[in-house]
């Protein structure tokens, strides 16, 4: 049965001559080279680039899904397309902002790229235009920028100069506060329903008087789970391994925060030094208590292999994933009350860094002597030990452990725990350095400017503190610089500066952060990728960019010589403020934010940085690399240079140094230097390569050549990160853009020229496996538009339109030329319905490449489908001009671009050189011919023949076609 019964509009048109009607798309056509973007006329090929650019930057952030419409989209603008005339609203801000070269509102996101935009107008004199393969005419690509654009973030460096006093004016802060909402959550296995039940017993028992729902006990048993279990059990499809890395992570901040709020109730730390080593060896201690307790109870579900030898590495991961779940659920409650349970020392401190339990105990009970016995129970893979200490006196305490030393630790310290006058006098002090809350709680301070006072009275609103915490706000806006200047007045109001606090924010963003992250994660399913299971700790650019929002330099109290603006002093303010309200507050900060801190918290995107981003890169290519320091300025002035000393795969050496205005730390020089590395190695890209000094343009060609000579077998994700990032223009022929290819490779082979360009065969794979992701790949549109669900009319359409275009690249009509496809199809098409053919070819040279043969083919089969559905004539023509094949198949009383639009597209994305257009009772193919690549230069060469050789070819017999998947090779 044909399948366009019941999907073809019928319309009555009458219809226009043959060769009046090939005219008019031919013209038509040519007139299509620019886009109407609002008010602006924006050139194809100039859309082409600013949607890449675009992608780039969504690559950048891990937004994939905007990341392949910006891709997707940009194959759309080919001479003659007929791209959506709607984009997203998003998108279409995006590019106006872009391509607007007046506006100031967007900045590239590198050192390089910003130079390059003060250079456009210096450029654009020069660029000269090039002639392309379909017969359009453009400057090279220079509007692609060198690194990806974002929103310019608020300044918040330090001022170029001293400004004049001004008088106060109130800052107007958002106090807006709401209710945080979060979707549902997935469900997971009905089967892990049962193992959730024995966790729910175990946790139960240990935290005594716990009623969870039903949701908190299907989950703890996905929490028990080893990813080696989950796929022997045949789970891992369901549920992939990243999400038992998500309740790692949020169970991982979860055991942080308990720990430092319970730390700050009894310690008094006297540098954030001291807190932070105290708080490591605090982590580890816990860590290790949950994982005993996890191996104690099994509670771990193991693959075979995993479970001959598991690792105490296991243990702690699953007993951090049931953390997470109870946090998750908002069983913070609970989550505490199990660590206090398995760890006594959560409340306490514990035994010295450096001081040994055994040694401890054997000290304070010596007069007495002591003895352990031991015992063991489980499996061999799996046993727990048990070590009983006594006293000649009779006093006993026991201990478990994964070794017998573990469990002899574990009972000597309960020993001491249960003798503290006997553990006193072995030098372990309970209570050390503990004041009384009421003696050291912190005060407002009595003559504070305004600006910190309305600050503290702002963010008191805010975050719906009252006059609780003016103390603890004070404290967070108090920048250490002013206590050294202010002693006297910090000792009146208790107060010391906000390093503690910060320590202690620092972590509390995290797990508000995690939390989020985790909530949103998985209520859109338990299969999340490897980029949607990302969670990094929050930068100092991000927090920095939250204390501008919360407008904190106002308010900051610092010293004469510090300006209160600088990165470090807003970002560690900011975290102080929130520690300030976690403590006040506690979990119910989670549910309850002020809208700054949620939207800051929402557009947070776990990205990279361009150090990390430098290292993936470094790895796909074989580069080593090492970043050395210099120093200079006083100590409380410091600045760090930082040198990157880079080795290819050759063994040459090249040396990168970059000079960051300010006083930068380690990090910031750091990260300073990989990122001027990464936008310099785009300028191919953004065609700034005249521009550049001599030093970067040495630098671009080492790093272009050791990318050349180290490039082996990239995976799947390292080729998708190579096409995002713009490696060897690959992009470019992802998009179909061989002109903008051919520019690009014309801007490369000059920097090549010196050492030759040769091109190694791993990159002839890099290409042709780039252009399968691209065409075929699982987030091809091809692969979309095939499992597109629904029976509607319109989903079988895109279904059909996919398995017509997969045909077309897979297999081809066993034909040696146009002709034969069109008279092979005429024989079969003539006794159902009406069919004239004009052949206008005459004697015109075209050379068709092997794939352009399946196109028209399977053109010819759709439009004839569609108007046999339609019991009308379908009128075929064929001309050639300038090279170049046009097939226009006139379809009479059918609704072609309902009938035939999504085919189009995916043959225009698809297959090389052939661009498939829609009119109202027409379609338009346009093949263009085999190219000439034998004057072309080596790169150009390389790439051009990969993209028109297409998919390798499968001859399959006869009558299969139709019913094999098109995909599958």
């Amino acid at each position: 049965m044909n399948r366009w019964v019941g999907i073809v509009s019928l319309r009555e048109t009458a219809p226009p001559t043959p060769l009046h009607r090939i005219a008019l798309a031919i013209d038509a056509a040519r007139k299509r080279t620019s886009y109407q973007l609002a008010t602006q006329v924006v050139p194809y090929a100039r859309m082409r680039s600013a949607l890449r650019t675009l992608g780039q930057e969504y690559a950048r952030h891990r937004d994939w899904e905007r990341h392949a419409y910006c891709v997707d989209l940009a194959g759309d603008f080919f001479d003659g397309g007929y791209p959506p005339s709607r984009l997203p609203s998003w998108l279409t801000i995006e590019l106006r902002g872009l391509l607007d070269s007046r506006s100031g509102t967007w900045t590239a996101g590198g050192r390089r790229a910003r130079a390059a935009r003060r250079r456009s107008d210096a450029r654009s004199a020069r660029q000269r235009p090039v002639t392309t393969r379909r017969g359009r005419s453009t400057v090279p690509d220079a509007a692609r920028l060198a690194r990806p654009v974002r929103p310019a973030p608020p300044a918040i460096g330090p001022r170029p100069s001293p400004e004049p006093v001004r008088p106060y004016l109130s800052v107007e802060r958002v106090r807006d506060v709401h209710d945080v909402t979060h979707p549902e959550l997935c469900e997971p296995p009905v089967s892990l329903v049962g193992a959730g039940q024995e966790v729910q017993r175990i946790v139960e028992t240990t935290v005594g008087g716990w009623e969870p729902g039903t949701a908190v006990t299907t989950w703890l048993g996905l929490a028990a789970e080893h990813r080696s279990h989950l796929y022997e059990s045949n789970h891992a499809e369901q549920v992939t391994p990243h999400v038992l890395g998500l309740l790692d992570r949020l169970g991982a901040t979860t055991l942080n925060v308990i720990l430092l709020d319970a730390y700050a109730r009894w310690a008094t730390p006297k540098k954030a030094g001291e807190q932070s080593s105290e708080h490591a060896r605090r982590r580890r201690a816990a860590d290790s208590a949950l994982g005993a307790w996890a191996a104690e109870h099994g509670l771990a579900r193991m693959g075979a292999g995993e479970a001959q030898q598991p690792a105490k590495s296991v243990y702690e991961a699953v007993a951090r994933q049931i953390l997470g779940v109870l946090s998750l659920h908002s069983e913070h409650g609970a989550a505490r009350r199990l660590v206090a349970a398995v760890w006594p020392d959560l409340d306490r401190p514990s035994t010295p860094a450096g001081a040994d339990s055994v040694t401890l105990a054997q000290a304070a009970f010596q007069k007495e002597g002591l003895s352990y016995d031991y015992d063991e129970e489980g499996p061999d893979h799996r046993k727990v030990f048990r070590a009983v200490v006594r006293t000649g006196n009779g006093r006993m305490a026991e201990g478990t452990g994964l070794s017998k030393k573990a469990a002899r630790a574990a009972a000597a310290q309960a020993l001491l725990d249960s003798y503290p006058q006997r553990a006193a006098s072995a030098g372990v002090k309970r209570n050390a350095g503990a004041t009384s809350p009421s003696a050291s709680a912190p005060l407002s301070y009595a003559r504070a400017g305004k600006e910190h006072r309305d600050a503290v009275s702002d963010l008191a609103a805010m975050f719906e503190l009252g006059r609780r915490a003016d103390g603890l706000l004070a404290q967070a806006l108090t920048h250490a610089s002013w206590v050294h200047e202010n002693p006297v007045a910090a000792a009146a109001a208790r107060q010391r500066n906000n390093d503690l606090l910060a320590h202690h924010g620092s972590h509390v963003v995290d797990h508000l952060s995690a939390h989020l992250r985790v909530r949103r994660t998985l209520a859109k399913g338990l299969a999340p990728d490897e980029d949607e299971a990302r969670i990094l700790p929050a930068a100092d650019d991000d927090t920095a960019r939250l204390g501008a929002a919360l407008q904190l330099s106002e308010g900051l109290l610092t010293s004469h010589g510090e300006s209160g603006r600088g990165r470090a002093a807003v970002s560690d303010a900011v975290q102080a403020v929130v520690a300030a309200a976690w403590r006040v507050h506690g979990p119910r900060l989670l549910g309850r934010q002020p809208a700054v801190l949620h939207e800051w918290l929402s557009g947070l995107e776990h990205q990279h940085d361009p150090v990390t981003v430098f290292d993936a890169l470094a790895a796909t290519y074989g580069i080593a690399y090492e970043y050395t320091y210099a120093s200079s300025g006083p100590d409380h002035l410091k600045s760090y240079v930082a040198a990157l000393e880079l080795r290819d795969a050759r063994g040459r050496d090249h040396r990168w140094t970059e000079q960051v205005p300010g006083t930068p730390g380690k990090p910031e020089a750091k990260k300073a230097t990989a990122e001027a590395v990464l936008d310099i190695l785009a300028a191919p890209s953004s065609g700034a390569v005249d521009d550049l000094p001599v030093s970067e343009r040495e630098l671009l060609v080492f790093a272009l050549r050791a990318q050349l000579d180290g490039l082996g077998r990239p995976t799947e994700r390292q080729r998708a990160r190579a096409l995002a990032r713009g490696d060897f223009g690959a992009d470019l022929l992802a998009t179909g853009d061989t002109e903008a290819f051919l520019a690009w490779t014309e801007r490369v082979c000059p920097l090549l020229a010196e050492g030759g360009t040769v091109v190694p065969e791993a990159l002839h794979q890099l290409y042709r496996k780039v252009l399968e992701d691209m065409r075929i790949g699982p987030g091809s549109l091809l692969r979309r538009m095939a499992a597109s669900p629904g029976t509607d009319a319109a989903s079988v359409v895109r279904s059909n339109a996919a398995d017509a275009v997969g045909r077309a690249l897979h297999s081809g009509p066993q034909a040696a030329s146009v002709r034969d496809v069109v008279q092979a199809w005429w024989r079969d098409q003539a006794p159902v319905t009406g069919v004239a053919v004009r052949d206008d070819m005459r004697q015109q040279v075209f050379r068709p490449l092997p794939v352009h043969l399946a196109a028209v083919d399977e053109t010819l089969t759709w439009g004839g489908e569609a108007a046999e559905a339609a019991d009308a004539r379908i009128d075929v023509e064929l001309t050639v001009q300038d090279g170049t094949l046009h097939v226009c198949l006139g379809l009479d009383k059918v609704d072609v671009k309902t009938a035939c639009d999504d085919f189009a597209r995916l043959l225009s994305h698809a297959l090389p050189y052939t661009d498939c257009m829609v009119g109202d009772d027409h379609v338009l193919l346009r093949l263009h011919g085999d190219p000439e690549t034998a004057l072309l230069n080596p790169l150009a060469t390389a790439g051009i023949n990969v993209y028109t050789s297409g998919l390798p070819e499968r001859r399959w017999p006869t009558g299969e076609v139709a019913n094999r998947d098109p995909f599958q090779g």
